[in-house]
């Protein structure tokens, strides 16, 4: 080849490689002068995320493809440029893995994270740590795998060792999984959340942690109970923050000495306190049900508002109180274990 030919290709090389440069430069200008001031001007946070994702991506692979067009005016062997088409495609792959990273990473940061700070549970709180880095690895992973198999390497074997390799560590953390998974379907389900009074099989009291194995509950003795997730899932769950009222089911005996006019009088008196009391719910049901062994047997049902315990205890307290009162005004009298005995004289 002749020097001066030599001296013209190498000329021409130079030139696509200034002219990715400027291009590049270019590039940077509107992206940081015009772009990104109209980035500044929206409310949305996407275009912003975008445009840091994409910024040092797209210098680089506008200076790469200018260089490899370029390389082709050089006077290089065949086989070494097929050595370069095959470096530029892998470069290519991992810009774009480059960008979906950060993008992920990103839009993970400045959407997802403060939505879950929102939530009640911590639940999200504590699988969107592993679960970001899980999906970045996994982005990692596949994009070294693509760049291997555009360069023609063949990633079968590499595949196939992976899924054996993950196979063992699946087994090997059966448990694990199993109780992260089910942690994941808590959260998504939302059967409880922290704060929450609970019973779970035996196991009852207020909802403290809710984590990726395991869930933590405070028993009203204070002990801490901590159940795995897989057997919460298992179990049945009875949820009593949930409900709206609390259920009141009592047995009131009167004398039986108590005329008919009083029974009748009584249950006027516990139907006008329940109703009357703004804790209190319907339905109102108080009835002369049975006779018992020493008394005269009033069902008395009613619900209290859930408002909490102490409420609950509270309204309970001042019903009865007020109930006791009225009976002592107009003499009606409650029963207590009583027993009448004989004696036989003998002659």
């Amino acid at each position: 080849m002749a020097i001066d030919d030599l001296i013209y290709r190498i000329a021409i090389f130079s030139l696509f490689a200034i002219l990715g440069l400027i291009l590049s430069f270019i590039t940077n200008k509107i992206l940081k002068n015009i772009l990104k001031k109209l980035t500044l001007k929206t409310k949305t946070k996407l275009d912003d995320i975008l445009y840091s994702s994409l910024e040092l991506p797209i210098y680089i692979f506008i200076i790469s493809t200018f260089i490899y067009f370029g390389i082709f005016f050089l006077p290089i062997q065949q086989n070494i440029l097929i050595l370069i088409t095959n470096g530029y495609k892998a470069l290519t792959i991992i810009l774009f893995t480059l960008f979906l990273y950060k993008l992920v990473d990103s839009i993970i940061n400045c959407y997802v994270e403060p939505y879950i700070k929102k939530t009640d549970s911590k639940l999200d709180d504590h699988i969107i740590v592993p679960l970001k880095k899980l999906i970045k690895l996994l982005i990692i992973i596949f994009g070294i795998l693509f760049a291997l198999s555009s360069v023609g390497y063949d990633i079968t074997a590499l595949l196939a060792g992976l899924g054996i390799g993950g196979l063992a560590i699946a087994l090997a953390m059966q448990d694990v999984i199993k109780n992260f998974i089910a942690g994941i379907l808590i959260y998504v389900d939302k059967p409880f959340i922290i704060g929450h009074w609970i019973k779970v099989d035996n196991f009852e009291g207020i909802v403290e942690e809710i984590g990726l194995r395991t869930t933590k509950i405070r028993s009203f003795d204070y002990s801490l109970i901590i159940v795995p997730n897989s057997k919460i899932l298992e179990a049945e769950i009875e949820n009593f923050s949930v409900r709206d009222r609390r259920r009141v089911l009592v047995t009131i005996g009167l004398t039986y000495s108590t005329p008919p006019e009083k029974i009748k009088m009584a249950i006027e008196i516990i139907k006008r306190i329940i109703e009357e009391h703004p804790a209190t719910l319907p339905p109102y049901r108080v009835h002369f049900v049975e006779y018992g062994d020493w008394s005269l047997n009033l069902r008395v049902e009613y619900y209290i508002r859930n408002m909490g315990f102490d409420y609950y205890l509270n309204a309970l307290s001042d019903i009865n109180l007020k109930i006791k009162e009225e009976f002592n005004k107009k003499n009606i009298e409650m029963a207590f274990p009583t027993y009448s005995i004989y004696i036989e004289k003998d002659n």
